[in-house]
């Protein structure tokens, strides 16, 4: 059998063939064409051309080219040569785009049918709009002038119209046909396939008229079958009736009951509610058959009947299904997200001597353009409890919550249908619903219901300005408030770094853990000025912090080195240390005492008292006991002297912790622990960010410290339970969609990030340093990250120190060298015995620093 050939497959028509590449040289070349014309045309006069005027009195913008060029146009189209330069430009754009279009006949004929047109119509206008219109054939010493040789339509509108289709078809009948002719020059200039639109537009036309009558068509069959099962209910009530009357009614002496005789099978194709009901349906009906379903809802008698039998093929509708069906639909109650309540008094602009950035620099919140209705909500809770149900899961639907980009339907499992059936289908749940991802939370704290978070289809944004403009934001009393962005019910999702007070964000990249850093950062520059919080920045990857470098708020220049970055945390631990010799002398606790002594305003002074015995009565028994551990110096000399202002906090932000942790893990490990476990009552806070959350970044010492957590999108779930000790940030959509683990408890908080521009950003960061100054750095900070000397002072002359022998026989009698091993032994602070460890390694007695081991001793111990 020969093989049948295959018909050659038609290609839609184009407009010219594409070109695999855009064609910069000619768009710019028409670029640069359309603005010289416009130039021309639009300062051109009479007196700048001599074939008008012998003695020139003017001169064009673009010299002589400008004036033949423009004299030309103008002599050849009238008011038309005014968008010469809009069709340069629109060539050049057809030029410029990624895939160009080849410009074909089918592109050059609309273009010269519309300017034309214009022609024509300019012609057209002055003629007509004259005060006594000529009658015939106009003649060109009525319309010309300097300006236009040939009228307002030039050459080619003044002889189309004035001299062939005034007197042929009149004015009405030019503007018809011209009228057309640009009408479908435009439509084939700004389309690409004209045919297939009118095609698309009308086949949805008709599709919809199709749907609306086969609805109407259904429905009028449905109401039908009701009638008819009503009809039909009412004779099984009759006889049910007439059976009964007849069974309660005496027998006589002679008469014996009757045997019911079964009935005879109906035809198999025969359905009650149909409109083709077969005639012997009837008689049968009127024997003794009754259906199952009917014979349920009448009243049974007292005396015993027959056995009735089923007729097969009868199925009636049944209205305890209707009736549930009902009852769900009119239960289902959607709660929408909260709207974000605007504060009634503003930000304050400055605080003190700074100034804070204004807030039109970010972008306002708009209102959405699409809102999904109930009706979608109640399909999509309708297909859950059905999904379910095909899997054996019984359930009844609950509230509706929906959010900017997440809505939660929730669901009432029956009684003992268990809740790790439901969420091992979440895939399943995601297929039937066709969405991205959803996340089961089962339960919900707090309810005896599961939710099923499922992504909208048009999600909103979130934009910073709407967090800090809300009242949530202004009546907030944190010392260091930051925001998030808003929760699934959306309301904003502020949090206080004090109370955290250390935070870990991590996920993939392009999930918004930049973002949200950069988001963060921004909240603390509209709350804080330099005298409150001051930034210590790492960014191994370089690029994405170098722009915060002007800020007055930050302490040293941005470390980009991964090396110099043991350097800095351990000037800040000095930092702590010093800190805390500090409150030790004055008597108090934290920062908020010490920074209560430290002003002069007593109503100041009351709220840091306040805040330092809330800070006080926070901290856990581990870190009270690790901060006890730090001695005020017994060494004269040893202390430092108070300084006349108040302590600023210092907020540490790491961009990438993997990068470091592959440097120096040892060093970088140990300075993180110390700093998480004692600086929170000194005013140090960490915030570290990865887009690489494994075990060997992000170990157990770290996270044990760090009990706030962030987590946006992560490829696989063992990645989620390295951050959030459980599952469900693989679940997550992306996008700035987080899971929030807030400090003290064990429940998830999902919420969409805040967006701010990297625009955004510099408009902000150059604002500050425009009106505020510059940044005023820590020149001693700087030194000890770039040379890695982490004492108080490099001068040569206080490296000497009386304790230096005795700081010897200490590691010769123990064997052992280490800077904590001197601080009990000399009972010297952290500080002085640091210096005594550097003077011997300068010395060559001890090595460097081996991580948490001790150093090597390279003197001889026996001596």
């Amino acid at each position: 059998m020969a093989a049948r050939k295959r018909k050659p497959v038609q290609k839609a028509p184009t407009f010219g063939p594409r070109d695999p590449k855009p064609r910069p040289f000619l768009a710019l070349v028409f670029l640069i064409l359309g603005l010289l014309m416009a130039l021309a045309v639009g300062d051109y006069h009479p007196t700048q051309n001599p074939s008008f005027y012998s003695d020139i009195q003017d001169s064009n913008l673009i010299g002589k080219f400008g004036v033949q060029v423009a004299s030309f146009t103008l002599y050849l189209m009238g008011l038309a040569a005014y968008a010469t330069p809009v069709l340069a430009f629109w060539i050049s754009y057809m030029f410029f785009r990624p895939y160009a279009r080849k410009l074909g006949i089918r592109k050059l004929v609309p273009v010269v049918l519309v300017f034309l047109s214009l022609s024509v119509f300019g012609s057209m206008y002055q003629i007509e709009s004259a005060e006594s219109p000529v009658v015939g054939v106009v003649h060109l010493a009525e319309v010309s002038d300097n300006f236009f040789p040939y009228g307002w339509g030039g050459l080619l509108g003044f002889y189309i119209y004035a001299q062939f289709l005034r007197d042929f078809l009149g004015m009405v009948g030019s503007i018809v046909v011209f009228g057309v002719f640009s009408l479908f020059s435009l439509v084939f200039l700004l389309f690409d396939n004209v045919g297939s639109d009118i095609r698309h537009l009308f086949s949805v036309k008709i599709a919809a008229w199709v749907a609306s009558r086969e609805e109407r068509a259904i429905a009028r069959r449905e109401r039908k079958e009701a009638r008819k099962a009503e009809k039909l209910a009412r004779k099984q009530k009759a006889l049910e009736a007439k059976k009964a009357k007849a069974a309660s009614a005496p027998l006589a002496p002679d008469e014996t009951p009757a045997v019911a005789k079964p009935p005879e099978k109906a035809p198999s194709n025969l359905k009650i509610g149909r409109s083709e009901i077969a005639e012997p349906f009837e008689p049968i009906m009127e024997e003794d058959t009754v259906p199952q379903a009917q014979k349920m809802e009448a009243p049974v008698p007292k005396a015993k009947e027959a056995p009735v039998k089923k007729p097969k093929g009868i199925t009636l509708p049944s209205s305890s299904a209707t009736e549930k069906a009902a009852a769900t639909g009119s239960n289902l109650r959607i709660i929408a997200g909260e709207e974000v309540k605007k504060a009634a008094a503003k930000l304050p602009e400055r605080k003190g001597n700074y100034k804070f950035p204004p807030m039109r620099l970010l972008t306002e919140q708009a209102e959405p353009t699409t809102v999904e209705d109930e009706s979608v909500h109640q399909a999509t809770s309708e297909m859950l409890v059905k999904t379910l149900e095909e899997f054996g899961v019984r359930v009844s639907p609950g509230d509706v919550h929906t959010g900017p980009v997440i809505t939660r339907y929730d669901v009432f499992p029956a009684p003992g249908v268990r809740v790790e059936k439901i969420q091992n289908l979440d895939k399943n749940i995601a297929l039937n619903l066709k969405a991205l991802s959803v996340r089961i939370l089962a339960p919900v704290p707090g309810k005896g219901c599961v939710g099923v978070e499922v992504p909208n289809k048009h999600p909103q944004s979130v934009f910073i300005r709407d967090i800090l403009e809300s009242a949530d934001w202004v009546n907030n009393k944190a010392e260091i408030p930051i925001a998030l962005g808003k929760d699934v019910s959306g309301k904003p999702l502020i949090a206080d770094l004090t109370k955290m007070p250390h935070l870990l964000i991590a996920g993939s990249t392009g999930s918004g853990k930049t973002v949200c850093i950069n988001a963060v950062i921004t909240s603390l520059l509209y709350h804080s000025s330099p005298e409150d919080l001051r930034f210590v920045m790492v960014d191994p990857k370089i690029v994405e912090m170098q722009v915060y470098n002007s800020l007055p708020h930050m302490l040293v220049p941005v470390v980009t080195d991964p090396k110099k970055v043991p350097n800095a945390l351990k000037y800040l631990l000095n930092e702590m240390e010093k800190r805390y010799q500090l409150f030790a002398g004055l008597g108090v606790r934290n920062i908020a005492g010490y920074n209560a002594k430290m002003i002069k305003s007593k109503r100041e002074a009351k709220e840091f008292e306040e805040r330092a015995a809330a800070l006080d009565a926070e901290l856990t028994p581990e870190e009270r006991a690790a901060a006890s551990q730090i001695e005020v110096p017994r060494d004269p000399g040893a202390g430092e002297e108070a300084p006349p202002e108040k302590l600023p906090y210092i907020v540490c932000i790491v961009d990438e912790l993997a990068d470091l942790m592959m440097v120096a893990p040892a060093d970088i490990e140990t300075g993180i622990a110390r700093l998480a476990q004692l600086a929170r009552a000194a005013g140090i806070h960490l915030i570290l960010a990865t887009q690489r959350p494994s075990v060997n970044v992000i170990t157990g010492v770290i996270k044990a410290n760090l009990p706030s957590r962030i987590s946006f999108k992560v490829a696989s779930r063992v990645d989620s339970r390295t951050i959030l000790d459980t599952m469900g940030a693989d679940h997550l959509i992306g996008k700035g969609d987080m899971l929030f683990l807030p400090p003290g408890s064990a429940d998830l908080v999902r919420a969409q990030g805040a967006f701010v521009s990297d625009d955004e950003i510099t408009a902000i960061v150059s604002q500050i340093s425009e009106i505020n100054g510059g940044p005023v750095f820590d020149e001693q900070f700087q030194r000890n990250i770039e040379s890695g000397d982490d004492s108080s002072s490099t001068a040569e002359g206080e490296w000497e120190d009386e304790l230096v022998p005795d700081a010897i026989n200490v590691i010769k009698t123990s064997k052992r060298a280490s800077t904590s091993m001197l601080q009990r032994r000399l009972k010297i602070g952290y500080n002085r015995a640091a210096r005594i460890m550097e003077i011997l390694e300068a010395e060559g007695m001890v090595g460097p620093e081996n991580g948490s081991s001790p150093r090597e001793i390279l003197m001889d111990v026996d001596l």
